[in-house]
């Protein structure tokens, strides 16, 4: 199974994807506060990302910065908010959202990371 981190200021989306993913057999991290993540981030080393694209003034850098770092992390983007212009360089999905879209759009980036 995979590796899942979620950054996302709201403990309750936190500890619902927890709940879901670890579930369905994944280890998963939940972050609500981006000064916490990192210290676990190299020891962890996530195979998908779910950051909540208002967590911190510059979500998009921080993504990039760990993108860097764990090249082979897919990265998906969430926001309540509709993005001013289309994200083609990682995934998006509107909060609130269709638990079962999400749960698509990681294992589809799962399977990506599990291809041997």
């Amino acid at each position: 199974m995979g590796r899942i981190l979620v950054l996302d200021d709201n403990k309750g989306i936190c500890n619902l994807l927890e709940e879901i993913f670890t579930m369905d057999g994944h280890e998963v991290k939940a972050y609500s506060d981006i000064s916490h993540f990192d210290r676990e981030l190299d020891k962890f080393k996530p195979d998908v990302g779910l950051f909540d694209l208002h967590m911190a003034s510059d979500m998009l850098k921080i993504v990039r910065k760990i993108k860097k770092i764990h090249p082979n992390i897919k990265s998906i983007i969430m926001s309540a908010d509709e993005p001013e212009a289309p994200f083609t360089e990682f995934p998006f999905i509107s909060k609130p959202f269709d638990i079962i879209a999400l749960k698509n759009l990681v294992y589809d980036n799962l399977k990506e990371q599990m291809v041997v």
